[in-house]
């Protein structure tokens, strides 16, 4: 929900058009796709293999973030550079293989956006630019004790043009995205983001149409593949009402009730 920022909280979550622009597709296993996105909110071109699980990635550095620093690139660009604990970032993002961890930062890294619209948000670039580890100026590395012994080194992360265009000029979301890393689907995950991209102060008096959100996040679906998603999506619903986002099966219709997240 769009929210002021926890004083621990060192950088926005997400924002509202990251969600509603369809960055991230609505499943864990995502396509490499380069593709034109045309959506309600705006329209962007992304080249690249993005998903739900990078989704939570991305958010999870954002929101373990301990430090931040402002750099400037050789193009003179402004950009954001955070101080991360990994094994944090893992924790929330649910991510427990380091292969799988790996390979998720290379795609997230790899992956171009272009934003068309709307205006104030056009760019082209990446949403992280480099991670590496965090060094001092004399060289040595930036560590944290290990609760198992010994210590372990820390991440420095730069944010990529196209998640600073956003940052800076976007309406920023402060949300633990702990909870939507363990729902069990892509569409579910996708679904609880775009709810929670919107005001509580404005939220629609009948909630939504679940097909209405499907279509939202995934873009034309044919009959069997609406089928196969309001499928995954009422298997979540028990962990989807834990974020206050509930499920009417008569109904088919979704709300957010703030005092049941």
């Amino acid at each position: 929900m769009i929210s002021k920022n926890p004083k621990q909280q060192i950088m926005p979550t997400a924002t509202v058009h990251q969600i509603r622009l369809r960055l991230f597709q609505a499943t864990r296993r995502p396509k490499h796709i380069s593709r034109e996105i045309v959506t309600a909110w705006g329209k962007v071109r992304v080249v690249g293999k993005l998903g739900q699980t990078h989704a939570d990635l991305l958010e999870a550095m954002l929101k373990e973030a301990e430090r931040k620093a402002f750099v400037h690139d050789t193009d003179g660009n402004t950009r954001i550079k955070l101080l991360v604990d990994p094994a944090k970032a893992k924790k929330t993002a649910r991510q427990r293989s380091g292969s799988t961890l790996k390979c998720i930062l290379q795609e997230l890294m790899s992956a171009l956006i272009e934003i068309m619209e709307p205006e104030e948000l056009r760019c082209i670039g990446h949403l992280i630019d480099h991670v590496d580890i965090a060094t001092r100026r004399d060289g040595t590395h930036i560590t944290r004790p290990n609760p198992l012994g010994g210590e372990r080194e820390m991440w420095r992360v730069i944010i990529g043009q196209a998640a600073m265009r956003l940052i800076e000029q976007d309406l920023r979301l402060y949300y633990n995205p702990a909870p939507i890393a363990r729902l069990r689907h892509g569409i579910s995950q996708a679904v609880a983001r775009m709810v929670l991209s919107h005001n509580t102060q404005k939220l629609p008096k009948n909630g939504w149409k679940l097909d209405t959100l499907l279509q939202q996040v995934c873009g034309h679906l044919t009959p069997g593949q609406l089928r196969d998603r309001r499928r995954e999506v009422r298997a979540d619903a028990q962990y989807l009402a834990k974020l206050g986002i509930v499920l009417e099966l008569n109904t088919q219709r979704i709300y957010y009730k703030s005092d049941a997240a």
